[in-house]
């Protein structure tokens, strides 16, 4: 009979190593925020009265093209009377793309590291030292599981497209060792203790 006591330990070990691992990234690594790249300015609140007030500012097709490479768009400056006065190429939301990117993969870096670390742990911890030991290392192992899975899940478009399957691959190799390992103890220990008897 399953021992309802063994499951919510388990269950609460995982859940909670799971939340720790992405609470300490965002502490120790926070992730970027949009007003470091793109800084809004108020426009003015005077605005002209016909069209025929502000002066046509022309973007040169060069330019635009130039701005298209660089994953920009025009963007106008404006005078106090609300007229176009010049333009730039803003690319504010192409940087900020970059750097969630970027975090992402760190975030995915970060928590794998944690998760094996977790895995492997709750693989070696000696059951025969404590019972409780078999109890929190399951725990381990599931919560390094679900890190790993949402860490994968968040980052997967950031990584490259061949490094994906590759990733995969590793992670289902993983969970295939860890069911065979932990499943290969279970069986010698129900052997060993049929033996006894």
């Amino acid at each position: 009979m399953v021992d309802i006591r063994k499951v919510i330990i388990i269950f609460v070990v995982a859940v909670l190593f799971a939340v720790l691992v992405f609470a300490v990234i965002d502490a120790v690594y926070p992730p970027p925020k949009y007003e470091d790249y793109c800084r809004q300015e108020s426009f003015p609140k005077v605005t002209p009265a016909t069209p025929k007030d502000c002066t046509t500012v022309n973007v040169p097709t060069e330019e635009q093209m130039k701005c298209d490479q660089q994953h920009g768009y025009i963007e106008y400056n404006y005078d106090s009377n609300g007229c176009a006065t010049g333009y730039f190429c803003q690319t504010c939301q192409y940087e900020m793309q970059q750097a969630q990117e970027q975090y992402d993969k760190y975030v995915f870096y970060i928590s794998a590291v944690l998760s094996l670390i977790a895995v492997f742990l709750g693989l070696f911890l000696p059951a025969k030292a404590n019972s409780l030991n078999e109890w929190i290392g399951t725990g381990f192992m599931l919560g390094g599981t679900f890190a790993l899975f949402f860490g994968t899940v968040r980052s997967f478009t950031s990584l490259e497209r061949f490094v994906r399957p590759i990733v995969i691959f590793l992670e289902l190799a993983l969970v295939i060792f860890m069911s065979y390992k932990k499943i290969g103890n279970l069986r010698e220990d129900k052997t060993k203790g049929k033996k006894k008897k």
